[in-house]
């Protein structure tokens, strides 16, 4: 139960802001005790006599989540009719809704029916307000459907039947048909009361409203026994019905469930339900709602991809309640209890350093692999130093996943000191450190960095994009074990990554192939080796003598020598030097696939013969840093091959930077003729 407690307490820690749009900082709602978080696709406005001013359907899914309010009934309804107490789906809010819908149990009182009991009992109560007064005045007085129609939020045929699809190709398809999923009349209706002189018309965003709704609910439920609660030890009121909704609007997923008397039941273990469990109605809101606020906020969710590096993470933090759309998502969710923020453990370095340098409005953006060692350590130092001004510091780390629509697993919770996390998170970031090529949107630039990259990068350079959804999970938590627990990444993904780099090497385009294969896999191989000291780093080692780190520099100069003699037309059209085609042979026959390519070489050399030749002299200062059996020698190349290779390159391509600021500032001095 400790996570229970766990989330209770951040919770409570964090109640100020329950029910508060808008706070700096957090791009997600925490609800409070007795309200719920979903998407809402129809909006409508009354005046305060409940007479209908405007009806509109909530186009933007950004726009959509709304928070309700809710029983313990309704925030974990399923089949039977439990009505939410204000705003509900048409099936409950409509009175003429079984003029469209046949009523399926006549003996049976309707959900509009015991919808209206509810909001009317909060109508007449001592806690009501005129808002509350105006919604119940308006599903009394008018037909909610019929009105619809006329306002052209719903659509119906000749028979008088709604149109759940759009068949007609020669118009627009109205926005009811994009926003809502499925069945329309199940569509969900938020409400909007305009009163003079006041200035939230939005009773999902009305804070005084929230107040006097959980003071009707303590009153108007006031008869649910008390007992002892299992994760607190108090005797609170109860409650077997738990929340839902917990990793994204409409997700039916629970964590606690209540069983019934059939199918997997308590039986054989106890005499009845409560036995088994037992959990206070305000613990089990609190510790649901924290983790889906918890979830949006800083939670990395899984799903299954549209293409693209995640959508840059669906725009960055915009997408916070609509970030996973299947059942099946896996969480990654790591918190700090005493802290206010707490790095993310699947950001790469860039992303992870970007929130702390525009708080900083002084700093730059680093350029030099120095540069980036510096500022990362300045930027966790900065996390250490708001856990050391803490009592005490705390980081919580859990795996939730869903086997089957209706149950949320736990896979994996952990408990550790806030500056062991830090501490795990700068070895990640260290160990695998190396140089990254990635893409700014909002600038509309690429641009390096000196790091790792998201995890889903590392798992993309072993199985490719392609990768099945149920692999993808099971890799990514592999890597978000290693990162919260400090250890390497397992050997097996080491030689996955380095075999398929060598292998696609003559398959991908060139650039493409260094920015998600190469590169990943060399922040893969480094954080392996790297595990005792930082003994690998990109920048090249002209003193290393290792046979498979030579081997790796040989290639890429002689790729280096033929791509340089390549015309625009032969990189637009992707051409492949004989470096990059025999680099699979090369890593399994060294010597001999090495004398082939030094033939091939010759041309090439006679064409930039007249620059120089100094990648000539490269290849013979590199031969000669070779011991004689390990230059002739067939044995197969190790990881640091791939190093090599990329030291190498990066030198070359710092080399040619720097040849070409010289030539501009010399074209710079030149006096005009």
């Amino acid at each position: 139960m400790s996570w229970i407690e766990q989330l209770v307490q951040t919770y409570n820690e964090n109640e100020q802001f329950a029910g508060r749009d808008g706070v700096t900082g957090m791009t997600a709602l925490l609800p409070p005790v007795g309200h719920i978080v979903q998407n809402a696709q129809i909006e409508i406005t009354v005046d305060v006599d409940g007479k209908l001013i405007h009806a509109e359907v909530v186009s933007d899914k950004w726009e959509q989540p709304t928070l309700i309010p809710c029983t313990p009934d309704s925030a974990s309804r399923t089949f039977s009719p439990s009505p939410h107490p204000l705003h509900d789906n048409l099936s409950y809010i409509a009175r003429d809704y079984h003029a469209f819908v046949p009523a399926k149990k006549k003996d049976q009182k309707s959900a509009y029916e015991q919808y209206k009991e509810l909001l009317g009992a909060w109508a007449r109560s001592e806690d009501a307000d005129p808002k509350v007064r105006a919604v119940y005045r308006y599903i009394t007085e008018h037909d909610a459907i019929h009105e619809l129609i006329a306002k052209k939020v719903l659509y119906c045929n000749e028979k008088g039947e709604i149109l759940q699809k759009w068949t007609d190709k020669e118009h627009e398809k109205p926005p009811i048909f994009k926003a809502a999923a499925g069945d329309l009349m199940k569509s969900m209706v938020r409400f909007r009361v305009e009163l003079d002189g006041d200035d939230c018309p939005e009773l999902w965003r009305d804070t005084a409203l929230q107040k006097k709704y959980r003071q009707f609910f303590a009153h108007h439920f006031s008869d649910i026994e008390q007992k002892l609660c299992y994760a607190t030890g108090k005797m609170l009121p109860v409650t077997d019905k738990h929340g839902k909704g917990i990793r994204f609007p409409g997700d039916g997923a629970k964590i606690i469930s209540s069983n019934d008397s059939q199918g997997f039941t308590f039986r054989g273990r106890f005499a009845d339900a409560d036995e088994c469990i037992s959990i206070g109605y305000e613990t089990s809101q609190k510790a649901m709602n924290a983790l889906m606020w918890l979830i949006r906020n800083q939670g990395y969710l899984h799903k299954e991809e549209k293409g693209g590096e995640e959508k840059e993470r669906e725009d960055e933090q915009k997408d916070s309640f609509n970030r996973v759309h299947s059942v099946g998502g896996r969480v990654f969710l790591a918190w700090g209890r005493y802290a206010k923020k707490i790095p993310s453990a699947f950001d790469d370095t860039a992303r992870m350093m970007r929130g702390r340098r525009a708080a900083d409005a002084a700093s730059t953006i680093p350029v030099t692999m120095k540069d980036w060692a510096t500022s990362m350590k300045r930027t966790l130092d900065g996390y250490r130093a708001e856990f050391k001004r803490a009592e005490k510091s705390q980081v919580n780390v859990m795996i939730l996943d869903a086997a089957t629509p209706g149950r949320l697993s736990i896979c994996y919770y952990d408990e550790m000191a806030g500056e062991d996390f830090i501490e795990r998170i700068e070895k990640w970031h260290t160990r695998g450190r190396w140089l990254q090529h990635s893409y700014d949107k909002a600038a509309e630039k690429p641009y390096t960095y000196f790091g790792v990259p998201i995890p889903k990068r590392l798992v993309e350079a072993c199985y490719g994009e392609n990768i099945g959804d149920n692999q993808l999970k099971m890799e990514l938590e592999r890597i978000f074990y290693a990162i919260v627990q400090g250890r390497v990444l397992p050997l097996d993904m080491m030689r996955i990554a380095f075999g398929r780099t060598v292998r696609r090497a003559a398959l991908d385009e060139y650039y493409e192939w260094c920015r998600r294969q190469l590169e990943p896999s060399c922040s893969i191989i480094c954080n392996r080796l790297n595990h005792v000291k930082e003994e690998y780093t990109v920048a090249l080692d002209r003193e290393q003598r290792d046979r498979s780190y030579l081997y790796g520099r040989l290639l890429a100069v002689a790729d280096q020598i033929e791509r340089s003699t390549f015309n625009t037309e032969d990189l637009k059209n992707g051409r492949t030097t004989n470096a990059m085609r025999y680099m699979d042979r090369f890593s399994v026959r060294p010597a001999a696939t090495w004398g082939t390519l030094r033939k091939k070489l010759i041309p090439y050399e006679r064409k930039i013969e007249r620059y120089g030749g100094k990648e000539r002299r490269l290849l013979n200062e590199i031969t000669a840093l070779f011991e004689d059996q390990d230059f002739s020698s067939n044995a197969p190349l190790d990881v640091k091959f791939l190093l090599g290779f990329s030291c190498q390159n990066y030198a070359m391509e710092l080399a040619r930077s720097a040849h070409k600021k010289k030539d501009g500032e010399k074209a710079a001095h030149q006096p005009d003729v």
